[in-house]
């Protein structure tokens, strides 16, 4: 008897514990781009104004409803006017996303915490925490030509590096549609 209870509980474990580590591949096409994440997400766009024009901003997130280490799990890209561009160099893409990181910080009333130059498939990028009320909020902000992609993850403050952080933003990848 207490064998056969041992077993039921070994074989409970085991199929929680194979749910839990089964993420929900997400990949767009339109948006180039394929992320796993814990859950299936949603995709919304909204414009927004910014001084080169108005934007759409594409957010595809995925908010837990159940207890989970992070509040949200998320990617947004935009398109800039390709004009912006046209004689872009490693200096002016710099810019771009110092602005990309520096407007992050400032929406949430933040404080920067890290904020490393990476690079995705050749192209620049910023890795960032920011620490806010609450919580934090990691960053992998990438500049493709025109397309700024930012993948991210808000954590709340007794749950910071937990292993849900890198395993959401390593998944991120930009794909070849073309």
């Amino acid at each position: 008897m207490k064998k056969s209870l041992i077993i039921t509980i070994v074989c409970l474990l085991a199929i929680n514990l194979g749910r839990a580590q089964d993420w929900s591949k997400y990949k767009s096409e339109d948006l180039a781009f394929l992320a796993y994440f814990p859950q299936e997400p949603t995709r919304t766009v909204q414009q927004v104004e910014t001084v080169v024009g108005t934007l759409d901003m594409h957010m595809v997130m995925y908010t837990p409803t159940v207890e989970d280490a992070n509040a949200v799990y998320s990617i947004i890209k935009s398109d800039y006017p390709e004009s912006q561009f046209e004689n872009a160099d490693d200096s002016y893409n710099s810019s771009v996303l110092d602005g990309a990181v520096n407007g992050a910080v400032n929406n949430v009333n933040g404080k920067l915490v890290f904020d490393n130059k990476i690079s995705l498939n050749g192209f620049p990028g910023r890795s960032v925490k920011i620490e806010m009320e609450g919580g934090f909020i990691y960053i992998r902000a990438y500049l493709v030509q025109n397309t700024m992609y930012i993948s991210q993850v808000i954590c709340y403050t007794d749950k910071d590096n937990n292993d849900s952080i890198a395993r959401f933003l390593n998944s991120f990848d930009i794909i070849k549609v073309k």
